[in-house]
């Protein structure tokens, strides 16, 4: 039964990355998985916990395969640039799982937004471990406080998230043919 819910998340994603909260359709997600539609409303209770689900799967997803422990310490150069790299490489991997993340956090239903905001808010935190463990290997002159300083550097990769957002869209576009001659 397990292997069934797994296959309705991931089908869920796919849809709901796909059509956004409103649009998606339960139906289209039933077809896809091969299930009845009881067996979503079984599993998942209403299509508000079925989306929070699918986000839930998509942040759990990208919060275990970026390991910290892998984040160069020391160069606040090499680490924007490892963290960038990150998002690439996960976006190609899962792109469905990066656009319904994006999307959640950038326009999530009305319904369900301050539960994507706690979600925002524990990658934020995420994040701010990240910049911690990188101004640890850097020795900050005497006038620059430590705080000043992870602001700054949490600011310019909310900046390039947003950049590499803006990319993926606009890449997204062009493989579809939408704007194939544009650019």
């Amino acid at each position: 039964m397990e292997d069934k819910r797994a296959k309705i998340l991931d089908v869920a994603v796919e849809e709901f990355a796909s059509h956004g909260y409103k649009a998606a359709s339960t139906n289209r997600i039933c077809e896809a998985a091969g299930v009845s539609k009881g067996l979503i409303f079984h599993y998942f209770g209403s299509k508000e916990k079925l989306y929070t689900a699918a986000v839930t799967y998509s942040v759990d997803l990208a919060m275990e395969e970026v390991s910290m422990d892998d984040m160069p310490k020391g160069n606040f150069v090499e680490g924007a640039i490892w963290s960038t790299k990150q998002k690439l490489a996960f976006s190609h991997r899962h792109p469905a799982v990066f656009k319904l993340i994006m999307q959640s956090f950038a326009n999530p239903p009305e319904a369900l937004a301050e539960r994507m905001t706690a979600y925002f808010n524990e990658m934020m935190a995420v994040q701010t471990v990240f910049v911690n463990q990188m101004l640890d290997g850097l020795k900050l002159r005497e006038d620059v406080a430590r705080e000043d300083a992870s602001n700054v550097i949490e600011s310019i990769f909310e900046y390039i998230t947003r950049l590499v957002t803006v990319y993926l869209q606009k890449k997204s576009r062009c493989d579809n043919g939408r704007y194939a001659t544009t650019y």
